[in-house]
């Protein structure tokens, strides 16, 4: 068995592709068509042996289909890096791993173009104190929206909440306008975009940003919602019917006294102590400044059209003052296979230039099944990574099968037996 380099108190200049064998038995390691396979349950201390709910409290800011728990980044960030390190996740989520390098004393960098995920990943990363961060709630004045604002609100959207809660929520979007604000962010004006320190409040409303993101929809005593999923945004006419059907009515809450309550839930752990980074904007063009400064990639692109981003979080588009058909067109979702391998191609041709030399990268993937009129057939995402990847420079170490739990599946309680994911693909690249 080869050595593990990673050394808590010694920063190795290269990481050895030895690394990636010390963490398990090559003996059980499989070959198949070239490729080399290992089972994550093979794996050493492998991240299956957490419980489900293993992690930070801040972790559970917000619930967002698509995402990996945190034991997987953890893993990874654990054995393939050291503190002090550069983590990336380019297709960053809601923030897990960002927030997973920054507590383990890694600066973590989260770019996503979904401006739900870089706010959340912007919040999740930043030092806070809890009692300061409330002493600013506070000392926000909420002045009522006038007539004009709230008949502008789609329809669609106050479906979803009681008249009073929709005006503590357009009141907070206008009290925290002046020290954080995406709205007057344009995709076409600013591809890519780091919220700049504006103020010295700016950190505050940058947070409870994030807190009002998980809370905006929900099923729990503090989600401002008439009761509906925590993970993604409902259609408004299905939560419509539903509610008149089971007699749900929209809650009234003190908006302030539900964040303050949340966000005690959140900082229950503590908060980050080493300040991260998040970036709004596209994995097929990252900044050049990331160039060669990475030190490990860790991320979960789209799994070919399996989830639909932006309509997913269209709500909480909605109230950062976007609309999901914007966003929409920004993300990557097709059922087109070369279309998707030319925006991955792409992608990791960014990727090879911004990691380190001698550093590696993890991309977690599943299988898709694609219908068609002839039939269906699955599709193996983590192969296609795997050829592009190659494309481009990375040598193809390892693919890692990594049984998804029927549990775990996003929306598992409205699949049948023979739909959802049931494995992901945890892709090894190295680039030498």
């Amino acid at each position: 068995m080869a050595e593990n380099l990673n050394k808590k108190n010694k920063k190795p200049s290269v990481y050895s592709k030895t690394q990636l064998n010390s963490l398990i038995d090559s003996e059980l390691i499989q070959t198949k068509k070239n490729r080399n396979f290992a089972n994550s349950y093979q794996l050493s201390d492998t991240w299956k042996n957490k419980k489900r709910n293993w992690g930070h409290s801040l972790h559970g800011m917000a619930s967002r289909s698509g995402s990996f728990p945190p034991a997987l980044t953890d893993y990874f960030i654990s054995n393939f890096s050291c503190e002090h390190d550069t983590v990336l996740d380019p297709f960053s989520g809601k923030g897990t791993t960002a927030l997973q390098a920054c507590l383990t004393n890694r600066f973590g960098i989260g770019l996503d173009v979904a401006p739900e995920a870089y706010a959340l990943t912007a919040a999740k990363t930043l030092p806070i104190n809890h009692d300061s961060a409330v002493e600013y709630l506070l000392g926000l004045e909420f002045t009522p929206p006038s007539k004009a604002e709230l008949k502008a609100v789609p329809d669609e959207v106050k479906i979803f909440f009681h008249t009073d809660v929709l005006k503590q929520i357009l009141a907070f979007r206008n009290a925290i306008a002046e020290d954080y604000s995406l709205r007057h962010i344009s995709y076409l004006e600013a591809p890519r975009h780091e919220e700049k320190q504006r103020s010295k409040n700016s950190a505050f409303a940058q947070y409870w940003t994030g807190v009002m993101i998980g809370i905006l929809h929900g099923s729990s005593d503090l989600s401002l919602s008439v009761s509906c999923s925590h993970s993604y945004s409902m259609a408004p006419n299905y939560v419509a019917n539903y509610s008149k059907k089971h007699g749900l009515e929209k809650p009234q809450r003190d908006l302030k006294e539900c964040l303050i309550k949340r966000s005690n839930r959140l900082l229950g752990d503590g908060s980050v102590t080493y300040k991260g980074k998040a970036i709004l904007g596209s994995a097929m063009d990252m900044p050049e400044s990331l160039n060669n400064q990475v030190d490990l990639i860790v991320t979960s692109p789209p799994y070919f059209t399996a989830q639909s981003y932006a309509w997913d979080n269209w709500l909480r588009e909605w109230f950062l003052g976007f609309d999901f058909k914007d966003v929409r067109k920004q993300i990557l979702h097709t059922a087109v296979e070369d279309k998707y391998r030319t925006a991955m191609r792409a992608h990791l041709e960014q990727a090879y230039q911004v990691l380190k030399p001698g550093r590696w990268a993890f991309y977690v993937v599943g299988d898709v099944i694609k219908k068609m009129k002839m039939g269906a057939y699955k599709i193996i995402t983590a192969e296609i990574i795997a050829q592009e990847a190659q494309e481009c420079g990375f040598g193809v170490e390892l693919i890692i099968d990594d049984d998804i739990p029927r549990t775990s599946c996003y929306n598992s309680a409205f699949l049948k037996e023979d739909q959802g994911l049931k494995l992901d693909r945890v892709v090894c690249l190295y680039r030498s």
